[in-house]
């Protein structure tokens, strides 16, 4: 047994910083677990040596740099221009500085698609931070730092996600750390007893409920989290920088009370005003995973630096434009456009790049103020050029835009039934919180197959049965699209424009979600201010012959309209003959005004600063059995704490603690004690009241008490029996309520019964 208690300490603590990486993991996109894991089992190794024999510890600062190295070694091998220790460690200095940079710059959740460097920096600082908990808590035997350092990590993790799956996992953390603490007990006792084993056991459990008691009541799981990323709080400030990989932080930037200017553009024609496309969706987030593209050559004409845009393949009907954008102390990585970008121009020369999709990336956001001038083709479409155009789609479109993480409703031309696409579907991890899809999609669509109507019905139902709120209530989904359109059916832009694109490739049409701003306030002929509250995601789908067609399902937003007859919003659906449908009616509202109409957060049945809800069968289980536990494990824990206080110290401190224990038990019966009683009057007491004779017992126990005589086993022995016969007689006196909460330790209202005297065990008595 005592050979099992090192490594049991080491799997321990290793299962307690696999959590806390695996927490902490959360800040990347797509996930690094493994390597972190990997960097977990390396770090724990390295810095162990102590626990296997105390002298040993300067051991793991040797091992130290091994780990760190052999770790990078497997994830980059050095190229063969690189020679010798001197050249890796410079390699791998300079990967792990890329590394930084790239960290300074990316926002959360980090894209670590393909950046080595980044991935590298993350799984060095992991080993780096492990390393020193385990060399704390294993080498110099100190578990309670090393359990700090863990919650340090972790707690960085929680503070960027805000799911309620964070409860389990702090409670996971409060419990392995009981356990952790518990065996270090062990290892440092030549002999661990049981019942000290049970007792540690017990505590972890009392812990672990506690804890569960506590976040529960207090909603602390549920606070809002310093950079929740799943609801695309990227921590950027709108005044500062905007960067368009990922989902913007829309509620920041759309808050009334913080509005800041962000541009002023000069265009013929309002547009909204194009940054990036997202094209990757995982079931919970959408992202951008399409290359940049390959650098612009600049040319000089007139005193400008001109850069021209590769025109795509299908280019939608429209007007070209020239655009002047006046970008106002804020910093940015894409450069927008209004429309489809044909050549840029600048004053200064730029780093640019141009993807397939006509996004504009520049290399550096960190100017304060930026003027450029775009020639650019501001579709005009009509219903006739997106009507009928089926579906034959090029074989990049299809490619890059028709991925779902769970089935589509058409397979190899054929069209599931329900039962067949949902027994699909939950086979998927990312699609079992959208098992309700197929119906959700057949009550909008119907039999309904061109494109363009599909994408109108779906167009208009979000618009007519959601409702529009920078505060969407919290649910127990993972997806925030499948909590908005199975659950709460409100949220803000990037809702609406997600949840479309995503039902739009669940019906075989290429769709991607765009991010920008809508065309702002017109403050003159032609001239346009952009604020952060203008900030804005939309969708667009493709049609053959025609191209990319933005569509707009946020109530309260239109595209900006042109000669030709609308294509999206209202009238577009009015004209298609779906304006009359029979959409549900958003919760809580009565009529479609048209306007962006604000859902009120907070509710009944809701906690007023979270919006979490705690009632219902799901959330009320856990805290009922954690109200079931605490009677019945309290009890037990008394029970065991007891027994192991009359094992401890020399017999005399033993009969002193069991005396003490006697009067406890009176105490929790509502049998009150004096201070100025001897045991003898309590004796008699006893006899008389109780019909208890503890015969010689008290002569003996005070004669002990007076230094006449040691205490002895039999006298242990013999107290215990009198004790378990005074309980017995207490219970049977005292009816089962009052000795249930006597064995919680919990005396009867107001302490009502026999007064007694208190015999101390000291020559006092």
């Amino acid at each position: 047994m005592n050979r099992l208690r090192t490594p049991l300490y080491m799997a321990c603590f290793a299962a307690l910083a696999a959590l806390a990486t695996v927490v902490a993991a959360r800040v990347a996109d797509p996930t690094v677990v493994p390597v972190l894991l990997a960097s977990v089992v390396a770090a724990t190794l390295a810095g162990a040596p102590g626990l296997v024999r105390p002298r040993a510890w300067p051991v793991a600062l040797l091992l130290l740099p091994i780990g760190a190295y052999l770790l990078s070694r497997a994830q980059i091998p050095p190229p063969p221009e690189f020679v010798g220790a001197g050249g890796h460690l410079a390699f791998y200095a300079g990967e792990a500085e890329a590394g930084a940079a790239a960290y300074a710059r990316d926002v959360f959740p980090l894209d670590v698609a393909g950046k080595d460097d980044l991935r590298l920096l993350l799984s060095l600082v992991v080993y780096g931070w492990i390393w020193v908990a385990a060399f704390v808590a294993l080498s110099l035997r100190r578990p309670l730092p090393g359990i700090v350092m863990l919650l340090i990590l972790a707690g960085f993790g929680f503070t960027v996600d805000g799911t309620t799956g964070d409860l389990w996992a702090a409670l996971a953390f409060v419990a392995l750390a009981g356990g952790v603490l518990v065996v270090s007990r062990a290892v440092r006792l030549r002999r661990l007893r049981a019942a000290e084993a049970v007792v540690g056991g017990v505590t972890v459990v009392l812990a672990t409920t506690f804890a569960l008691s506590f976040m529960g009541a207090t909603a602390v799981e549920a606070g809002k989290p310093l950079q929740d990323w799943r609801e695309w709080d990227l921590g950027v400030s709108a005044s500062s920088a905007l960067r368009f990989n990922f989902m913007q932080n829309y509620p920041r930037l759309l808050d009334p009370g913080n509005d800041e200017p962000v541009m002023r553009v000069h265009s013929p024609v309002s547009s909204y005003w194009r940054a990036n496309v997202l094209d990757e969706f995982s079931g919970t987030s959408w992202r951008r995973s399409l290359p940049d593209g390959s650098e612009l050559r600049a040319g000089v004409s007139g005193g400008m630096w001109t850069y021209d845009i590769p025109t795509p393949e299908t280019l939608p009907p429209g007007r070209l434009v020239t655009q002047r954008f006046e970008i106002q102390r804020t910093a940015v990585d894409r450069l927008f456009a209004g429309g489809w970008a044909m050549q840029v121009r600048t004053r200064e020369p730029l780093t640019l790049r141009a993807a397939d999709s006509s996004a504009i990336a520049i290399a550096s956001a960190g100017g304060s103020s930026l003027e450029y001038t775009v020639d650019a083709v501001v579709p005009d479409l009509a219903p006739a050029d997106l009507l009928g155009r089926g579906r034959v789609y090029p074989a990049d479109v299809a490619g890059k835009y028709l991925s779902l993480p769970f089935p589509a409703r058409d397979v190899d031309g054929r069209r599931l039934s329900q039962g067949e696409w949902r027994t699909a579907a939950v086979s998927a991890p990312a699609g079992r919180e959208w098992a309700d899809l197929y119906e959700l999609n057949e009550r909008i669509v119907g039999e309904e197959t061109d494109p363009y109507r599909v994408a109108l019905a779906m167009e208009h139902y979000l618009r007519s049965s959601s409702l529009y709120t920078l505060r969407p209530p919290a649910t127990h989904h993972d997806s925030p699209y499948a909590a908005f359109l199975f659950a709460t059916r409100q949220g803000y832009c990037q809702h609406f424009a997600g949840a479309m694109a995503a039902i739009l490739r669940f019906n075989g049409i290429p769709a991607r979600v765009v991010v920008g701003f809508t065309s702002g306030t017109e403050e003159q002929s032609g001239v346009w201010a952009v604020s952060s509250n203008d900030a804005h995601a939309w969708v667009e789908a493709y049609f053959p012959g025609s191209g990319w067609a933005p569509f707009d399902p946020t109530p309260g937003r239109s595209l900006p309209s042109s000669d030709s007859p609308p294509t999206s919003g209202p009238d577009a659906a009015a004209a298609a003959g779906l304006a009359r449908g029979s959409a549900p009616p958003p919760p809580g509202d009565e009529e479609d005004t048209g306007e962006a109409r604000v859902a009120d957060p907070g509710g009944p049945g809701e906690n007023a600063a979270t919006g979490t809800s705690f009632t219902g069968p799901e959330g009320g289980r856990p805290w009922l059995l954690t109200l079931l536990a605490i009677p019945l494990a309290w009890p037990a824990y008394r029970a065991v704490s007891r027994r192991l206080r009359l094992r401890r110290g020399s017999p005399e401190q033993r009969l002193e603690v069991a005396v003490a224990l006697l009067y406890a038990d009176l105490r929790a019966c509502g049998v009150q004690v004096a201070p100025s009683q001897t045991l003898d009057e309590t004796a008699d007491h006893l006899r008389r009241r109780l019909d208890v004779d503890a015969g010689d017992l008290p002569d003996r126990v005070q004669a002990v008490a007076f230094g006449g005589r040691p205490a002895t086993e039999a006298d242990l022995q013999d107290l215990t029996v009198l004790r378990r016969r005074i309980r017995r007689r207490l219970r049977e006196r005292s009816g089962r309520t009052a000795s249930l909460f006597a064995s919680l330790g919990v005396p009867p209202r107001g302490g009502r019964g026999r007064r007694l005297g208190e015999a101390r065990l000291s020559p006092r008595s």
